[in-house]
């Protein structure tokens, strides 16, 4: 098991892909997950995901497990890619009460630090979103946000993934 320390940040609503200053970007991705049923009360959230990589046409598939932490930017992650079998199989454990998700990722690197800039369409309450998202080594790590990505706020800790699938 890894800790996953993130931090995520609300774009502006109207920001496209054509903003982005495509020579930082290092991967364009096609994005598919879904949340399943908890193994049980008070454990964490545990996903499904298809990566689709549009530069190398390579899709590859994920299972993932995530326990909060008292730190909002930390969660402990344990991931392992697995076959598509194995993906397809689980998809019969999808909890009832979110939606998949569909996005598209594009990572960049900006002042030495590496960004996933998710463009939200699925599901339909969610599409239009958009979250900016930073991996960083520690919680208290300096962070400076690009200045081509206008930024409404930072959601850390209100707004995950596992919110936007939630059915409202």
């Amino acid at each position: 098991m890894a800790l996953e320390i993130e931090r995520r940040f609300l774009v502006r609503p109207g920001f496209s892909e054509k903003h982005l200053p495509m020579s930082l970007v290092t991967k364009e991705l096609s994005v598919w997950q879904a949340y399943l049923k908890k193994i049980s009360k008070g454990s964490g959230s545990r996903r499904i995901r298809m990566v689709f990589d549009r530069r190398k046409n390579i899709v590859k598939y994920f299972y993932t497990e995530k326990q909060s932490t008292d730190d909002p930017a930390v969660r402990i992650e344990n991931e392992r890619e697995i076959s598509k079998e194995e993906c397809d199989g689980l998809k019969s454990e999808m909890d009832p009460n979110r939606d998949a998700i569909n996005k598209s990722r594009y990572c960049f690197r900006y002042k030495n630090q590496d960004f996933e800039l998710d463009f939200f369409s699925a599901p339909m309450r969610a599409d239009g979103l958009i979250i900016l998202e930073i991996e960083m080594d520690r919680s208290d790590s300096r962070v400076e946000l690009p200045d081509f990505i206008p930024i409404v706020a930072e959601i850390t800790g209100c707004l995950s993934n596992s919110d936007i699938a939630k059915r409202l």
